[in-house]
């Protein structure tokens, strides 16, 4: 018995290390995401950037925005040089305390949780207006915002919307989803409902 004790106060320490360790490995329990660029949703899971670099956002102008349908910003590798590159195919970035994702332009992500929240902003083309001074029709693009949630075990991503939260997302928790159901208010409070289920439920992650 006294050696199981002994035995077992030795291995408790380093365990409880590598449990913490495991722990900070995955991006929604760590208190340091690491800076880099994310090639894959995996890497932005496990907190770890697959490429270093002098990383730079890029705002493009309210013109090439409206006219262009471009994206409202992009990401650049500036090199030794100081010359600046274009970086494609990526999943996002990480600047050493925001987290970012590629979607129509870098996106901030501001909840982490089972479903990590951000807002899509851009501008679509809209239905042609017709101009009686020069008897023209102009098109008219209008600015987009729009909701979403990553799911970070899987990496799907769904709307936030009123259908997405009853279909898929509040069932796994039969307490706030009945909740939901009763609530008159509910399709004014969908990330509101996100924030207390990512505050109930912490997912499985293995390793």
């Amino acid at each position: 018995m006294k050696n199981w004790l002994y035995c077992w106060c030795l291995l408790w320490p380093v365990l409880s290390a590598a449990a913490q360790e495991r722990s900070t490995d995955v991006i929604i329990y760590t208190a340091s995401p690491k800076k880099g660029l994310y090639r894959t949703f995996t890497e932005f899971q496990q907190n770890n950037p697959a490429e270093q670099g002098d990383f730079l956002i890029r705002n493009k102008s309210t013109a090439a925005q409206i006219y262009l349908l471009a994206n409202r910003n992009e990401l650049v590798l500036r090199d030794a040089a100081g010359q600046e590159h274009k970086v494609k195919k990526f999943w996002g970035y990480c600047d050493g305390r925001n987290i970012y994702i590629h979607d129509n332009g870098l996106n901030l992500i501001s909840q982490l949780g089972y479903y990590c929240v951000y807002e899509l902003q851009g501008v679509q083309p809209s239905r042609g207006i017709y101009n009686p001074a020069d008897m023209t029709v102009n098109a008219i693009n209008t600015p987009v915002r729009l909701k979403k949630v990553i799911n970070i075990v899987t990496g799907e991503i769904l709307e936030l919307s009123w259908y997405n939260l009853k279909k898929y997302i509040l069932p796994q928790d039969s307490a706030l989803f009945g909740e939901f159901r009763a609530d008159k208010s509910k399709r004014e409070q969908l990330e509101s409902y996100i924030y207390r289920f990512n505050q109930r439920n912490k997912p499985f992650m293995s390793q």
